[in-house]
C-alpha cells in the first residue's frame, strides 16, 4: 500500500452491515492488515454499536475504491 491512503469503514444498524471500502489497487494481503490492525486498534469498537464482539453475526462487506469516480450534483443532475 502506499503511503497515506485510507479507508473507509462504515455500519448500518438497519441492515447490521460493517461496510469497508479499501483504496483501489489493494491486494488481498493489504486487507488482512487492515482488518487487523481496525480491530486490534480498536476502531471497529467506535462504530455504533460498541465493541469488537457485539459486532458477532454482523454482516461484513469489503469492496475496493472505485478508481475512476463522477460526483453528480442530484439537484442540477450535472457532474
Amino acid at each position: 500500500m502506499k503511503s497515506g491512503q485510507t479507508a473507509e469503514l462504515s455500519y448500518s444498524k438497519e441492515t447490521k452491515t460493517i461496510d469497508l471500502v479499501v483504496p483501489h489497487g489493494s491486494k488481498m494481503a493489504d486487507v488482512v492488515i487492515i482488518i487487523t490492525g481496525l480491530v486490534d486498534g480498536g476502531v471497529i469498537g467506535n462504530l455504533p454499536r460498541g465493541c469488537n464482539t457485539c459486532h458477532s453475526g454482523d454482516h461484513f462487506f469489503v469492496r475496493e475504491r472505485a478508481e475512476e469516480v463522477i460526483r453528480v450534483d442530484l439537484d442540477t443532475l450535472q457532474s
